[in-house]
C-alpha cells in the first residue's frame, strides 16, 4: 500500500474582505521531497503556508479547500489539536530570522522551549540535545552561543538557530518562507546546503518559499509556479526549466542572471506588477502583462492540464506558441 503525501493542499482558497488571496491552490509533497512555490511578491506563497500552519492574520479566512498531513485533516481540526502539530510534526522557517527571534532571551533558552513540549525528553538531557544540534547545523563553540541574545549574531547565524529550533524535534513537514531573503550569497548556499542536509537526514517533506528561480534550481526537485493566487505551472524542475509552458514561468526563467551571458546588460524584467486583490483580472490573471495574450485570454479561466510530460502541467490557453515567440 502506497502511502499518503506527508503533505496533500486540495483546491485551497484563502480570502481578505470577500477576495480571493490564495485561490483553489492543490499540490502534494511526498517525504524527502523538496516542492518551491515561486512568483513574485503578492502572488500568495507565503498567505498559502499560513494558512497551512493555521497562522493566517485575523482578516484572512480559509474559505475552501482541505489539508491534509500524512493522510489527517488539519485545516478542521480544533486549535489545542493544532497546536500538537506546531513544531513536533509541522515546523515552519520564517522570514527575517532576527525578527522571529525574542531579542530578551537568550537563543538557548528559546530552542529549549521548543522542547519543553516534548514529554518524551529528561529535563536532563535538554541541554545536551541543544548543544548537538547547534553543532550539527555549523554553530562553532555552541555552548557560547546557547548563552548569547539574538542581536549578538549575525543574521546567518540567526537563520541557522532558527534551523535548528525547528527541526530539533524531527518535523515530518517544514516549510522554510524565504530562508535564505535576507542573506549574501555565499551564506544564502550554506543555508540551502544545510536545510538538504537536514531533509536528507530526517526525510522530511520540505515546502520551500521563494521568489528567486535560482534558488528553486539549487534545492528543489519540483516546482510551482504561482501568479495573483494560482498556480500557474507545475512540474519536476528540471523539465519546467528546460521547456517552460506558461509565459509567466518563461519570463521569470529570463530574469535569472547567466555567466555567460553579455557583460554590464541590464537583467531583463516582467513589466507591470502583480494585480491588486481587489481587481483581479478576468480569464487568465497574468493577461494585462502577457505579450501572448488573446481575446480567450482576457474572458476564460485556462485549466492547469497536462502539459506533455507526465507530471508537468501548466494553465495558458497559448502554450504551443510558447517555444516559438517567447523562447526563455
Amino acid at each position: 500500500m502506497t502511502a499518503p503525501p506527508v503533505l496533500s493542499v486540495r483546491d485551497l482558497r484563502i480570502e481578505i474582505a470577500g477576495q480571493p488571496v490564495v485561490d483553489g491552490v492543490t499540490f502534494d509533497i511526498a517525504a524527502g521531497e523538496t516542492l518551491a512555490v515561486v512568483g513574485e511578491s503578492g502572488c500568495g506563497k507565503s498567505m498559502g503556508a499560513l494558512g497551512i500552519m493555521r497562522l493566517l492574520p485575523d482578516v484572512a479566512h480559509q474559505t475552501a479547500g482541505q489539508i491534509m498531513l500524512e493522510g489527517t485533516r488539519i485545516d478542521t481540526l480544533p486549535e489545542r489539536g493544532m497546536n500538537r502539530l506546531r513544531g513536533a510534526r509541522i515546523g515552519m522557517i520564517f522570514q527575517e530570522p532576527v525578527a522571529s527571534l525574542d531579542p530578551l532571551m537568550p537563543v538557548g533558552k528559546q530552542i529549549a522551549e521548543a522542547l519543553a513540549m516534548d514529554a518524551t525528553i529528561p529535563p536532563a538531557q535538554v541541554k545536551a540535545r541543544i548543544l548537538d544540534m547547534l553543532e550539527r547545523v555549523g554553530i562553532d563553540r555552541p555552548d557560547l552561543r546557547a548563552r548569547q541574545f539574538p542581536f549578538e549574531l549575525s543574521g546567518g547565524m540567526c537563520q541557522r538557530i532558527m534551523i535548528a529550533m525547528t527541526m530539533i524535534r524531527r518535523p515530518v513537514l517544514l516549510i522554510a518562507d524565504e530562508p535564505t531573503t535576507a542573506l549574501d550569497v555565499t551564506i544564502q548556499k550554506q543555508i540551502l546546503e544545510l536545510m538538504a542536509e537536514m531533509r536528507r537526514e530526517t526525510g522530511a517533506a520540505v515546502l520551500l518559499i521563494t521568489h528567486d528561480m535560482g534558488v528553486v534550481a539549487e534545492s528543489a526537485d519540483r516546482v510551482a509556479v504561482m501568479y495573483a493566487g494560482r498556480v500557474v505551472e507545475t512540474g519536476p524542475v528540471a523539465q519546467v526549466f528546460a521547456r517552460p509552458r506558461h509565459p509567466y514561468t518563461t519570463m521569470l526563467l529570463r530574469t535569472i542572471p547567466r555567466l555567460d551571458g553579455a557583460r554590464k546588460v541590464a537583467l531583463p524584467a516582467i513589466a507591470g506588477a502583480v494585480p491588486d486583490i481587489r481587481n483581479w483580472p478576468e480569464g487568465c490573471r497574468f493577461n494585462t502583462r502577457c505579450p501572448l495574450a488573446t481575446a480567450q485570454c482576457r474572458q476564460d479561466v485556462p485549466p492547469l492540464e497536462n502539459a506533455g510530460t507526465p507530471g508537468h502541467a501548466s494553465a495558458c490557453w497559448n502554450r504551443d506558441r510558447i517555444e516559438t515567440e517567447l523562447a526563455p
